[in-house]
């Protein structure tokens, strides 16, 4: 019977960058609610609130990592367990 292997890794998060983004992407996004949304119940706004704030972050990382190569995780080291 053939075994799957077992993996392990060692990752590096750039936590100033990643809190850079978080703070951006929650300063734009409320920005563009005040600015673009009028009227609406509370509970639409906390929702397009943490879906813009969501889609922009996720759009940050995918932009800085990918395009910009300026990543925000890089996988350093990946190795077989027993």
């Amino acid at each position: 019977m053939s075994r799957g292997g077992l993996y392990a890794g060692w990752v590096v998060v750039d936590v100033r960058l990643l809190v850079f983004l978080v703070l951006l992407t929650l300063g734009i996004s409320s920005l563009l609610l005040a600015l673009l949304v009028r009227r609406r119940a509370w509970h639409e706004y906390v929702t397009l609130f943490i879906s813009v704030s969501s889609l922009l972050f996720l759009l940050a990382v995918l932009l800085l990592q990918t395009i910009l190569n300026y990543p925000v995780l890089v996988e350093r080291d990946f190795f077989p367990l027993r």
